[in-house]
């Protein structure tokens, strides 16, 4: 399940497709609407709505009138069937972690394609540089020192 926030990430660093090929991503209706719907200026808007309309972005079409992306993908997240909640969002990051609930950043799925064997560790570090505009570089770091870690054999 992946809120706005992340999903906007991974599209300008290009990384959208890669991620949407190895692991199936859910977006809420309202995460469709405020990225697709309300954000037709941003050019990764178009990309999603084909992304969408391709089926390599899956979108729950259930509603309940949230106000935002975030709680759309809580509600649906504690419905059952998602492994995590994706979201680069400080604040709400902080609110997962206080519920105990599992959470995936965008720099993670690059450790984790490396880890299933889905891309090398080479080609995950290449990849972070493209994403290390969007994202913390505190998060940046962590990854970047876990996927070296593990291409050395380590874990």
């Amino acid at each position: 399940m992946m809120d706005s926030d992340c999903l906007i990430k991974l599209a300008k660093a290009g990384l959208k497709e890669p991620v949407c090929s190895v692991f199936t991503v859910v977006i809420p209706q309202l995460v469709k609407k405020e990225v697709v719907d309300h954000g037709r200026a941003h050019p990764e808007s178009a990309v999603v709505a084909g992304n969408v309309e391709q089926g390599l972005l899956l979108v729950a079409r259930e509603s309940r009138g949230e106000s935002k992306g975030e709680d759309a993908a809580l509600r649906l997240y504690r419905k059952g069937g998602y492994d995590a909640v994706a979201s680069d969002d400080h604040r709400f990051l902080k609110r997962l972690k206080i519920l105990g609930i599992a959470y995936v950043t965008p720099g993670v799925f690059l450790f984790l394609m490396a880890r299933d064997n889905k891309i090398s560790t080479a080609e995950a570090l290449e990849k972070l540089d493209a994403l290390a505009p969007f994202i913390s570089r505190d998060e940046y770091v962590v990854v970047k020192l876990k996927l070296e870690a593990f291409g050395k054999g380590g874990r």
